[in-house]
């Protein structure tokens, strides 16, 4: 074999064990950090938080202002739970650790904007569905 074929391989080698290092399949740095919809209703406001971390786990947090007759600034209900995500192209898979099973979604993100969109399934047929979030840090 000759010297270059050699060093050739060695590079390939070390750029190899460099990049196992680093995230590559479920992993998408621009969706690290909180996201933010609010749903503004007659009866109360909807917070809806997704949370991404660096070790692939998400939690969401919805919490509910202003129902069952309080003021809208006072948080009447909460909900929280945590799970996995991975990313693979233009999807995004979450997985529910409480197993709950998971959800699937395309997305991207523009000017500090999470667009999910996936289908729905109310009672009559499958509905494509969009939703923004809001970067919040």
């Amino acid at each position: 074999m000759s010297k270059g074929f050699i060093g050739f391989f060695i590079f390939l080698l070390i750029v190899s064990c460099n990049k196992a290092d680093e995230p590559t399949q479920g992993f998408e740095p621009n969706l690290l950090g909180s996201w933010s919809k609010t749903y503004e209703q007659e009866q109360g406001i909807i917070i809806n938080n997704y949370t991404f971390n660096v070790n692939s786990t998400f939690k969401r947090r919805i919490e509910w202002f202003g129902f069952n007759g309080a003021p809208k600034t006072e948080l009447t209900e909460s909900s929280e739970y945590t799970g996995t995500f991975e990313v693979e192209g233009d999807s995004l898979f979450f997985r529910n650790l409480e197993g709950q099973g998971g959800f699937n979604s395309k997305f991207w993100i523009k000017n500090n904007v999470l667009h999910l969109e996936y289908i729905t399934y109310p009672a009559d047929a499958p509905v494509l569905t969009q939703i923004k979030y809001e970067k919040i840090d």
